[in-house]
């Protein structure tokens, strides 16, 4: 009996230990099987990741293909429109890409529109077309607000495309009132005491319709403005009247001097994007030119040590607070502080004297100003622009000094300085 049990023990452990090496190794198979599983799946995603990768690259350089050829498009365009019979719209060139039927199709299968531009780029190539924008009719060769759309078509690495959409518009700078402008309420304008000195509001070096010599933004400031010019020297104020008549401030004191229509405001706002009543407008338009400024120049500088550039090489020039303009100079100047100058300054070009909003002629001499001045208090009562107080208050026009300092309405030079600046970007939508 004990033999049996023994035996039996003997056969039943034996039996134990043959089941279990059986269970250890189905467990092994089962776990290669699953790491072989997962290996495969980690190989599979890899290479999905990789291809989703390389695609993703793929688009990526399409797109910035995209982006480069509408910057390349962007000064294409505005070379030309400075170039063309009318800059002040972007009618000549619209319909003068508009291929051989005379219609703008856009960016369309079998279109006969001209590209503006088409180059290509290592792996990468794009094309240009130009389009009126969204407001004209994008098919509408005629162009009524100095705006128009980019469709850059581009290609990349493994037929990667992207085709993106730029709305854009010539810089931001409205027709002036006047020769000199005035932005605020209880505008102060000193005209000065010398029988030398010559303000035009007539276009003295090109053919826009004449203006009066200052302009202010609120009615109630004009009884003023025309009592400080009548007491300084009104005969030495020009413009033409419709007959083409030079006339000034003693025969004609309201074509001289005026203030502003309503209905301007709303042109200039309606067809330039500005409202000339707004201080954050004004300020943005300061903060616009400081994007494309050759120079930015600190406050308390002056043209001693600032390039204002010249007729032949003129500038852009922000300056961020006070400004002596004691030296020649040529293309935009925009002081957020006081500008104060002298008579033997000679500037061509468009001053923005916005921010403190004030503008001094100190001192005798022989300058003369061409183009366009503009003057505005944005800063408000803490006299610091770019504050939460900011407000359109006083601005300040002063020219007391001696000599002949001269003020002259000149549309060729504004046009050709603000025709050097870059076209801006108004709206971007990337289409595929």
């Amino acid at each position: 009996m004990s033999k049996y049990r023994i035996a039996s023990k003997t056969f039943g452990m034996g039996l134990t230990c043959n089941n279990e090496s059986g269970f250890i190794l189905g467990i092994t198979v089962l776990f290669m099987a699953v790491l072989m599983i997962l290996g495969s799946s980690a190989v599979v995603m890899t290479r999905a990741g990789i291809k989703v990768s390389d695609n993703y690259k793929n688009s990526e350089m399409a797109f910035f293909a995209a982006q480069g050829g509408t910057e390349h498009a962007r000064e294409v365009l505005r070379e030309m429109n400075a170039i063309s019979t009318d800059p002040s719209s972007f009618s000549d060139e619209l319909v003068a890409l508009s291929g051989s039927n005379g219609l703008l199709d856009g960016y369309v299968s079998g279109t006969d529109d001209v590209p503006i531009i088409s180059a290509s780029l290592d792996d990468s190539s794009y094309t240009v077309y130009l389009t009126n924008d969204v407001v004209d009719g994008f098919l509408n060769s005629v162009d009524s607000n100095n705006t128009v759309a980019l469709t850059s078509v581009a290609t990349g690495p493994n037929g990667s495309a992207a085709v993106i959409r730029t709305t854009i518009s010539t810089f931001g700078l409205f027709p002036l009132p006047a020769t000199i402008t005035l932005l605020g309420n209880s505008a102060s304008f000193t005209g000065g005491n010398s029988n030398a000195k010559e303000l035009h509001g007539d276009d003295q070096c090109g053919s826009d319709p004449p203006k009066p010599v200052v302009a202010v933004s609120h009615a109630l400031d004009l009884g003023p403005l025309q009592t400080s010019i009548n007491g300084s020297k009104p005969a030495t104020y020009h413009t033409l009247d419709e007959w083409g008549f030079d006339v000034n401030a003693i025969t004609h004191p309201n074509l001289i001097s005026t203030s502003i229509p309503t209905s301007t405001f709303i042109y200039i706002k309606y067809n330039y994007g500005i409202d000339l009543l707004d201080h954050h407008d004004l300020n943005n338009l300061v903060a616009s030119l400081q994007k494309v400024a050759t120079t930015i120049a600190p406050g308390g500088s002056s043209a001693a040590t600032v390039n204002v550039g010249s007729p032949g090489e003129p500038k852009v020039v922000v300056v961020t607070g006070d400004f002596n303009l004691n030296g020649d100079g040529a293309g935009i100047l925009a002081v957020t502080g006081q500008l104060t100058f002298n008579g033997n300054v000679n500037y061509d070009g468009l001053i923005l004297v916005i921010g403190a909003g004030f503008m001094q002629r100190n001192g005798a001499g022989n300058g003369t100003l061409s183009g366009g001045i503009v003057v505005a208090n944005t800063a408000g009562p803490d006299g610091l622009p770019g504050n939460p107080d900011d407000a359109l208050g006083p601005p300040t026009f002063d020219t007391s000094g001696g000599g002949n300092g001269n003020v002259n309405y000149c549309s060729t030079i504004i046009n050709n300085m603000v025709g050097s600046l870059p076209l801006r970007v108004v709206a971007f939508r990337h289409l595929i």
